[in-house]
């Protein structure tokens, strides 16, 4: 029974060294797409947090997208308000920061630009400005 119980604690601390080595490891960012402390470090990290995302903001009922914009055979941001209008940006620049990301993208509509800062779990329009919003993953 001792035998057993050594094995067990054994292996318990192999597997938690090797979890806690995957976790810290900062320097080995081939293995590891995303870190925890760096979950955009490029931006097909970005793209690959976006899928399949919807971020929504309640008090004005927009939601904001990253996906496939068939009218323009083109992947880029898509705004939605509530009445289903749907309003497209594509030729979108991602500038990775680690812990965020920004993306902008041109209407091709109007030529005018739209972007925002994105963190996990949420995004910002117009961060740092005095009337940015706030959209969470819904």
């Amino acid at each position: 029974m001792k035998i057993l119980s050594v094995m067990f604690v054994s292996i318990v601390y192999s597997n938690l060294s090797f979890s806690m080595n995957n976790i810290f490891d900062l320097n080995n960012s081939e293995s590891n797409n995303c870190s925890i402390l760096n979950f955009f470090d490029s931006e097909s990290d970005v793209i690959s947090y976006m899928s399949n995302k919807v971020f929504y903001n309640s008090s004005n009922g927009l939601e904001i997208k990253y996906g496939y914009i068939s009218a323009f055979n083109s992947y880029g941001i898509i705004v939605e308000n509530k009445n289903g209008n749907q309003f497209n940006y594509i030729n979108v620049e991602i500038t990775p920061y680690g812990d965020s990301a920004d993306l902008y993208g041109m209407s091709a509509e109007d030529g005018s630009n739209f972007g925002f800062r994105l963190y996990k779990g949420k995004l910002i329009v117009g961060k740092g400005e005095s009337e940015e919003v706030v959209f969470y993953l819904k």
